[in-house]
């Protein structure tokens, strides 16, 4: 159902990049092969970031790494379908040997990278909490969501800049057409002629700032969503108390407090607050767990 659902979210948005591309252009094939371009990226964009960070297939690492994170990865095939009936065996493996930061990263295309920091620091077990984070994003198609609404943001900013050159176009030629009737043929027609472009280009451009931080808004609220959906789909799978202890140590040595600007656009919530959240979800588990036993009939 979530592989579905972020499906359908993908394609609502290059829905919306056809039509603000066929609006550009006004030509259909044009924009079906702009589209199809686009597409393109969103699906398979995740390579051109795993080849940018140096990232190194499962397959063609060291016998020790390679066996770890394959380890990891058929329990987590064995332990998600015995909990949803999803198959997750085709997802693909990476390290990132030249980052020494302790973090995992979901691409899309069925592909999680973790950094030489992160796989260094944790246990198996931890590994395979880190992972089934990751798998989350994966099943959600979340990598591939934003990519596709960093696509629409980029085409509705060259929307903005077409129309605004287009009407200072048309400006001008009304200027051009004017003079030679005879009005504002002098320096101050100049003058009106370059405040009135100023005006106009200064419109569109608080309009494009405007969707910029819009969408950096936006796009923030959704990862912290996505952030906690992942951390509670690995606190379901029985990761949580790996997890939060993976996050403790991830945390930044430096505890200034955030400026505005910072707190508005940080893509995932405060490591606390999903700590705090994880220990919630593991309590109510246990909860759970301590009150399904107690109903279970007492053989006489």
């Amino acid at each position: 159902m979530s592989k579905l659902l972020g499906i359908f979210k993908i394609a609502l948005v290059l829905a919306l990049d056809f039509s603000v591309i066929y609006s550009l252009l006004h030509d259909l094939f044009a924009a079906s092969i702009t589209a199809g371009v686009i597409t393109l990226y969103v699906l398979f964009g995740g390579y051109i970031a795993l080849f940018k960070e140096g990232a190194v297939s499962v397959r063609k690492l060291p016998t020790y790494q390679r066996n770890r994170l394959e380890a990891a990865k058929q329990q987590l095939t064995a332990e998600v379908r015995a909990s949803s009936g999803a198959n997750i065996s085709g997802i693909k493996l990476y390290l990132v040997p030249g980052d020494d930061e302790m973090n995992a990263a979901a691409y899309g295309c069925n592909c999680i990278s973790v950094t030489r920091g992160a796989f260094d620091s944790a246990d198996p077990v931890t590994l395979k909490g880190i992972l089934a984070h990751e798998i989350s994003h994966i099943r959600n198609s979340d990598a591939e969501f934003n990519r596709a609404v960093f696509c629409s943001v980029t085409l509705l900013i060259a929307a903005m800049s077409v129309m605004s050159f287009s009407v200072i176009a048309v400006i001008f030629i009304a200027f051009l057409i004017l003079s030679f009737f005879g009005c504002f043929r002098s320096w101050l027609g100049l003058i009106l002629f370059r405040g009135t472009t100023k005006v106009v280009g200064g419109i569109f451009g608080m309009l494009q700032r405007g969707i910029i931080v819009i969408y950096r808004l936006l796009l923030s609220l959704a990862s912290r969503h996505a952030e906690y959906r992942a951390d509670k789909y690995a606190c379901t799978l029985g990761y949580g108390l790996q997890l939060a202890h993976f996050l403790s140590l991830t945390q930044p040595g430096d505890r200034r407090p955030l400026t505005l600007t910072e707190a508005m656009y940080r893509s995932h919530p405060p490591v606390e607050k999903r700590i705090a959240r994880l220990e919630r979800q593991m309590t109510a588990q246990s909860t759970a767990g301590i009150a399904d036993r107690r109903s279970v009939p007492k053989p006489f």
